[in-house]
C-alpha cells in the first residue's frame, strides 16, 4: 500500500496561474505611464441612456483604485502559493481574478476611450463588453492551477500481461487531466473575442450591424466551446471499457468498449509529433493530446489505435488487460 497525492503543494502550474494575476496590474501600470500626458483631470464614470457622460471622477482616483485592487489581487495570489493554501488555491484564484479583471478593465476601457476620443466626448458603446468579459478573468488562473487531490491510500497494480491478467469486474480507474495550453488558449479567445466584437461595434453602438455582430459572437462561442472540450478531461476504465469525457462540458470525446480492446500499453506522446493539442487524427491512429508525457495507448480489434495522455497509464493498461482477460465475451 502506498500513500499517494497527485498534487504537490506548489507546482509550476500553480506559479504560472499566480503570474497570470499579475498581468492586470502590469497593464494598468503600463497604460498609466503611456497615457499620463494625454489624460484629462477627470474621467467618465457613468453614461446616460442617450450615451452622454452623466458623472465623472478624478483620473488619479480611478487609477489608484485600479492599481490597489489589481496589486492586492496579485499579491494575495502569490501569498497563496504557500503549502497550506494548496487545497483552496484554485477557488481563491477565481475570486482574485474577478477583482483584478474587473478593476483593470474599468480603467483600461474608460481611460482608453478617453484618450482615443481626444477633444470629443468619450463614448463607451460596445466597449462595455470588455468589462463583462474581464469578470471571468479568474477562470484562466483557476484552470491553470493544479487541482488539489486529497491523499489517498491505493494499492499498487502489479505489472500485468495479456496471458496472466485478471481483474475484479467491479474495479475502476479514473484520472482527471488538465491542459494548461488549452486553458491559456481559451482565456485568450475570450479576451480577443470581446475586444474584436467591441472594436467592430465601436462606431455603431450596441444596435448597429446586428447580423455581423451575431456572426462574430457565434464564431467566438464556437471556437471557445471547442477549446473548453479539451481544457480538462476525465479518463476512466471499468467493465465497460475506456471512456474519455470533457469534464467542463460533460461531452463524451471517446469510448472504447471492452470487447473492442485488442491490447493496451503505455508510451510517451509529444504534441509536436502528434500534430498538436486536442483531438488528433493521423492515419489509423486517433488521440486526445492534453500535454506531452505518458499516455495510455489502446490497440483496437478493427486495426486502429487510440491514445490519451494521462498520469499513470500503466495502471489503466493493466486494468484494461485484466478486465479483458476476465471477461470471456471480450475475446
Amino acid at each position: 500500500m502506498t500513500l499517494v497525492n497527485s498534487s504537490a503543494p506548489t507546482r509550476p502550474r500553480d506559479i504560472a496561474a499566480a503570474l497570470t494575476l499579475w498581468l492586470p496590474f502590469m497593464a494598468v501600470v503600463v497604460t498609466w505611464l503611456l497615457w499620463i500626458d494625454r489624460l484629462p483631470g477627470v474621467l467618465p464614470r457613468q453614461w446616460g441612456r442617450d450615451g452622454a457622460v452623466s458623472s465623472t471622477m478624478p483620473t488619479w482616483g480611478m487609477a489608484v483604485i485600479a492599481l490597489v485592487v489589481s496589486l492586492g489581487a496579485a499579491s494575495l495570489a502569490t501569498y497563496w502559493l504557500r503549502e497550506r493554501g494548496a487545497p483552496n488555491r484554485r477557488q481563491a484564484y477565481l475570486g482574485l481574478g474577478l477583482a483584478a479583471g474587473l478593476s483593470s478593465s474599468l480603467w483600461l476601457t474608460t481611460a482608453g476611450i478617453t484618450v482615443a476620443a481626444g477633444a470629443a466626448e468619450p463614448k463607451m458603446g460596445a466597449w462595455v463588453l470588455l468589462t463583462f468579459a474581464a469578470c471571468g478573468y479568474g477562470l484562466l488562473s483557476f484552470l491553470i492551477a493544479q487541482k488539489w487531490v486529497t491523499p489517498a491510500t491505493v494499492t499498487e497494480l502489479p505489472e500485468t500481461t495479456a496471458a496472466t491478467a485478471t481483474a475484479d469486474p467491479a474495479a475502476t480507474w479514473t484520472k482527471v487531466v488538465t491542459s494548461p495550453v488549452m486553458a491559456t488558449i481559451g482565456g485568450l479567445i475570450v479576451l480577443g473575442g470581446a475586444i474584436g466584437i467591441a472594436a467592430q461595434l465601436r462606431d455603431e453602438g450596441l444596435t448597429g450591424t446586428a447580423a455581423a455582430s451575431a456572426m462574430a459572437v457565434a464564431i467566438v462561442v464556437l471556437i471557445l466551446t471547442v477549446t473548453l472540450l479539451f481544457v480538462q478531461v476525465r479518463v476512466s476504465v471499468d467493465h465497460r471499457g475506456l471512456r474519455v469525457v470533457s469534464r467542463l462540458l460533460g461531452i463524451r470525446l471517446k469510448q472504447v468498449p471492452l470487447d473492442q480492446v485488442e491490447s493496451a500499453f503505455a508510451e510517451t506522446v509529444s504534441p509536436f509529433h502528434s500534430g498538436g493539442w486536442g483531438y488528433r487524427l493521423t492515419g489509423g491512429r486517433s488521440a486526445v493530446v492534453m500535454r506531452g508525457g505518458p499516455a495510455l495507448v489502446v490497440n483496437l480489434r478493427r486495426g486502429n489505435q487510440f491514445a490519451v495522455t494521462v498520469d499513470d497509464p500503466q495502471g489503466a493498461a493493466a486494468l484494461l488487460t485484466g478486465l479483458r482477460a476476465a471477461n470471456p465475451t471480450a475475446h
